[in-house]
């Protein structure tokens, strides 16, 4: 055992004991070396960094910016939401725009990459604290791998709300091709989501063959009337917000990058 700490990560400390026994003097010892000789100069220099570079956003005239969904519907729910994401650039915008009150609220697989995780994830939630509202902020691409489940949140009945940011693209993929590939498109694209008649496969029909109710929203004005519907409805929902695909996430570290050489 003693062997296996720190075999993988550096601790700042190592201690092996019966727990019991040894409370007191593991206390002492954090109180003397540990909490004394903390280094927050890293965090600080974060700090600084958020400070030079505020998260901003463009606008394309009438459509609406995904992270100002994410902005209000951290508005309408006061930051108490669980969130469960998929994975590509929703996921990003949605640890910067929405502002957590609490730890455990917001469910991702990180750096794993399981584009199909928000939707189960959000059911695990809305089984665990039925009470919550739990919203999954999916991508039209990570939503798709997992649709299915659609059935079981119409079959259990579960509360799950469901805001996918639709811009028609595999959007993170698609924020590499025009960083570095001069905007070549490799089965990236479904379609215009400025056209919406055009616009591929139709997530309400996927909603209405589970018989959940949905919305599609497109232009911004209509946006907070959408999402707070979406929070009054009982039982689950889908909302289906249309979003421009332009929109890159940012700061990004480009491959073999490290953080100076951020773009933002």
């Amino acid at each position: 055992m003693v062997r296996r700490l720190g075999r993988i990560n550096s601790l700042i400390c190592r201690y092996v004991g019966i727990s019991r026994l040894h409370y007191k003097e593991s206390t002492r010892y954090y109180q003397q070396e540990v909490r004394n000789n903390l280094d927050f100069s890293e965090w600080r220099k974060v700090g600084e960094q958020k400070v030079n570079n505020p998260l901003t956003f463009k606008t394309f005239g009438d459509s609406i910016p995904p992270q100002y969904a994410i902005q209000v519907l951290d508005e309408l729910t006061s930051g108490n939401a669980i969130i469960s994401t998929g994975v590509g650039q929703h996921q990003t915008w949605s640890a910067q725009f929405y502002k957590y009150n609490r730890p455990k609220q917001w469910l991702t697989s990180t750096g794993l990459g399981a584009m199909r995780f928000g939707l189960p994830a959000a059911i695990g939630a809305a089984v665990a604290r039925p009470a919550a509202t739990v919203v999954d902020i999916d991508g039209d691409g990570s939503f798709m791998m997992n649709v299915q489940e659609l059935a079981t949140i119409r079959v259990e009945n579960l509360p799950v709300k469901i805001m996918i940011l639709n811009n028609q693209h595999l959007g993170m993929v698609v924020q590499w091709e025009d960083q570095f590939y001069k905007a070549n498109r490799a089965h990236t694209y479904l379609g215009d989501p400025s056209k919406e008649a055009d616009i591929f496969p139709n997530m309400l029909g996927f909603a209405d063959a589970c018989w959940i109710p949905g919305a599609r929203v497109t232009r911004k004005e209509d946006l907070r009337a959408a999402i707070q519907t979406m929070l009054d409805t009982p039982g689950p929902y889908l909302l289906d917000v249309i979003v421009p695909h332009q929109e890159h996430v940012l700061p990004m570290i480009p491959a073999g990058g490290g953080f100076q050489g951020c773009d933002y």
